[in-house]
């Protein structure tokens, strides 16, 4: 499967059909054991996470990326509807109005579409973090296969 991407006026777009159940998959974002085995970019070795499974829980996950160091990356979440929906708050480097991610999850028979919307996103950070999206996007999808195989 691909991930497509879409960016325009501040919000990125990502969607990606993965091959599994909608349950497996939400839970690969809000399991810690889980995202810190595919969170991240394709340079990232690795992530260690903590998550508050809740509206209003906190989230923290710090990616050590080879050669570039360790990227922090924060927030709270504000909608938390298993297995349908996540959505949280994204922390930026600059002071200011922050980001924000809502990951939507449809059941396709058995496969799941996962839509992602990156909102308040800088224009010079769209490629850089469509990228980091994409690359996470289909290592959640390897992450998926190997433990649905180890089941």
């Amino acid at each position: 499967m691909s991930t497509k991407t879409h960016y325009e006026k501040g919000t990125l777009t990502v969607t990606r059909i993965f091959d599994a159940p909608r349950e497996d998959v939400f839970d690969a974002w809000i399991e810690t054991s889980k995202v810190e085995l595919w969170w991240g970019c394709a340079d990232t070795t690795k992530v260690k996470s903590q998550i508050e499974p809740r509206v209003g829980g906190k989230y923290f996950h710090l990616m050590t990326i080879k050669d570039g160091g360790d990227f922090p990356s924060d927030g709270l979440i504000t909608a938390f509807d298993p297995p349908a929906k996540l959505a949280y708050t994204v922390n930026g480097p600059e002071p200011g109005p922050g980001m924000s991610v809502t990951v939507e999850f449809s059941s396709l028979g058995d496969q799941t579409e996962v839509r992602l919307t990156h909102s308040g996103l800088p224009d010079e950070l769209s490629e850089i973090v469509a990228g980091g999206w994409s690359a996470a996007f289909g290592k959640l999808d390897l992450f998926l296969i190997e433990d649905a195989e180890a089941a």
